[in-house]
């Protein structure tokens, strides 16, 4: 292994676990009030639709609706997910039904 990527490895562990522990080591022992608690609690979902939401609407080169089967299973699981709070059956139902209307829409 050349010291450059050992080096690469090591930084990236670094900052990826700086990350996750400088808020803990922030805030330890402090009740967190206003603006920095809404905004500790609203980063992780901002992430996670910044991560999705672009996945779920481009194919390709192009933003796709109408026949686009990740968006509709991902819109019709998140529906289903709101009415049934089970992440066992949420899962079994996205899947079966972007396999249904990937073989539909295609």
């Amino acid at each position: 292994m050349s010291v450059r990527l050992l080096e690469t490895i090591l930084l990236m562990t670094l900052v990826t676990y700086g990350s996750r522990v400088l808020p803990f080591l922030l805030f330890k022992g402090k009740n967190v009030q206003g603006f920095a608690r809404d905004f500790i609690e609203l980063v992780p979902i901002a992430l996670l639709a910044a991560l999705v939401i672009p996945d779920l609407m481009i194919q390709g080169d192009t933003i796709a609706i109408i026949h686009n089967p990740f968006l509709w299973a991902g819109v019709l699981t998140f529906l289903f997910a709101r009415l049934v709070p089970n992440l066992f059956l949420g899962i079994i139902f996205g899947m079966s039904v972007f396999w249904g209307l990937d073989k539909f829409l295609k």
